[in-house]
């Protein structure tokens, strides 16, 4: 009886572990660009509701702008990432030359329903 038991709290708590959307909704969980900067594209599997840049901390004033095309497009220092709300989960990022000698490192986050997509941006020296 035992055992039956223990089987069943085992296979609950795969069952509550395969529901944890730990795939980021199909964006990438990182991207790095080169020291050059540049532009890439990723996409997922839903569309966020908005877009936010942060550094390591969770820190950032990251200025927002809608454009008159639905676009949302948040700035924080060398890192812009853009996208079209209610179009497509398809986020746009760009990253300006590193003149700096260090290398950098960012995050965009986006909700989706009541948890987040986290895109780590890093970009070499």
């Amino acid at each position: 009886m035992e055992k039956k038991h223990g089987l069943v709290a085992l296979l609950l708590l795969l069952l509550l572990v395969a529901c944890d959307p730990t795939d980021n909704y199909g964006y990438p969980s990182k991207i790095n660009f080169g020291k050059e900067g540049g532009t890439k594209f990723c996409s997922g599997r839903l569309g966020m509701s908005n877009i936010n840049i942060n550094d390591y901390n969770g820190n950032g004033e990251s200025e927002i702008i809608i454009d008159e095309n639905d676009t949302i497009i948040a700035k924080y220092y060398w890192l812009t990432a853009k996208f079209k709300r209610l179009v497509g989960p398809e986020i746009k990022i760009i990253a300006e030359p590193n003149t700096t000698g260090k290398k950098r490192t960012l995050y965009v986050y986006g909700p989706i329903y009541n948890d987040y997509v986290t895109i780590k941006v890093t970009q070499d020296k």
